[in-house]
């Protein structure tokens, strides 16, 4: 990889920044984040890099792809890492049609990936990115030491809505009962206050994305409740 650009220094924007600026010319775009100097760029300038990674809530794809649209490389690569990946396909495919692009999702974050990538895993679409840019992206994440595992962006939608999507919504569900306030802990409770933990450090931009993002989470989500109700009513009967 040669030149890479990332649009959004949230969290995760800027774990990419502190994690990539030693392997590749990086530049960063955000008009509402404070950059460092050394890397803060136009969008210009972003639009004219090899790569341009998304680092942005779904619903700023709609406002951003159209600003940068006009302003993009025949040959640059714009990369999606979404938490959800229909949804932005779907933009991509109507906002910017022609662009080269890879889509993919890391299943890690800043917490859990802080000290190094070894042993997380990225999913990426090969059927909906395309091919030549694929590979590069691919044996450079190989290259960092990650796992690859190839999804349809609906085959990954269907099954994160139970891995990320459900897990978020108990783990939210846990931290707003206030779970942490209990002195007698046991192993099996550990891992609910770990759970309820973790939520405490995801954004609410995040949470909203990957509840309302993926087209299969609510079905989801009201089964669970569903069944939570009925066992509380045999319980009480």
């Amino acid at each position: 990889m040669k030149t890479i650009g990332i649009i959004g220094f949230g969290s995760f924007g800027e774990f990419l920044a502190d994690k990539l600026g030693s392997k590749v010319e990086l530049h960063v775009y955000d008009p509402h984040a404070s950059v460092p100097k050394d890397i803060v760029a136009t969008l210009d300038e972003i639009a004219g890099c090899d790569f341009v990674i998304l680092s942005i809530p779904i619903n700023a794809y709609e406002q951003v792809l159209t600003d940068i649209a006009p302003l993009l490389q025949e040959s640059t690569v714009v990369i999606d890492i979404a938490s959800v990946k229909t949804t932005p396909v779907e933009i991509l495919n109507r906002l910017i049609p022609n662009q080269k692009r890879v889509i993919m999702h890391p299943l890690f974050g800043p917490q859990s990936a802080d000290k190094s990538f070894w042993g997380h895993v990225v999913v990426m679409c090969p059927d909906a990115s395309d091919v030549v840019a694929y590979k590069a992206v691919k044996n450079f994440v190989i290259g960092l030491g990650l796992a690859v595992v190839e999804k349809t962006p609906e085959e990954h939608d269907k099954e994160m809505a139970y891995a990320q999507g459900l897990t978020f919504f108990l783990a939210r569900s846990l931290l707003t009962m206030g779970i942490h306030d209990v002195s007698l802990i046991t192993p099996s409770f550990k891992k609910l206050l770990d759970l309820a933990e973790l939520e405490s450090h995801h954004s609410e931009e995040l949470f909203k994305t990957i509840q309302t993002g993926n087209p299969y989470l609510a079905e989801i989500r009201k089964k669970f409740v569903t069944i939570a109700d009925k066992i509380n009513e045999d319980l009480a009967e």
